[in-house]
């Protein structure tokens, strides 16, 4: 059974570039376009891991991080912040990794394969 990754990113170019990079890669996606969203979906879809815009309308990725962390059974969820957006956030815990837009697929993918053991 592959592994499950919920992307969550408002820009639909982000979202078709990262689905492909997964799913070359035999991951199983999920795909949100806002932070409300999201939470929904991941409820439903139950990822192994989680891919997140911190910039998004209708509830940015802070406030999906901090939705997360209050639902039991995903509060565990790994989370990879793919953001355009400047300095971590303070509600961010220190282990959760930042990568910058434009992000390349071999360190995701590199990434994705360490938070996944």
């Amino acid at each position: 059974m592959s592994k499950k990754i919920l992307i969550v990113d408002d820009d639909p170019a982000v979202v078709d570039f990262l689905n492909e990079v997964f799913t070359d890669n035999g991951f199983e996606t999920e795909k949100a376009y806002n932070g409300a969203e999201a939470l929904k979906k991941a409820a439903t879809f139950k990822p192994d891991l989680i891919t997140l815009d911190m910039d998004m309308p209708e509830k940015a990725g802070t406030m999906f991080y901090i939705g997360l962390r209050k639902e039991e059974a995903l509060k565990e969820t790994p989370v990879i912040v793919i953001s355009g957006v400047g300095p971590r956030p303070p509600a961010l815990s220190k282990d959760i990794p930042v990568l910058q837009k434009p992000v390349e697929p071999a360190a995701l993918l590199s990434m994705v394969g360490r938070m996944l053991k």
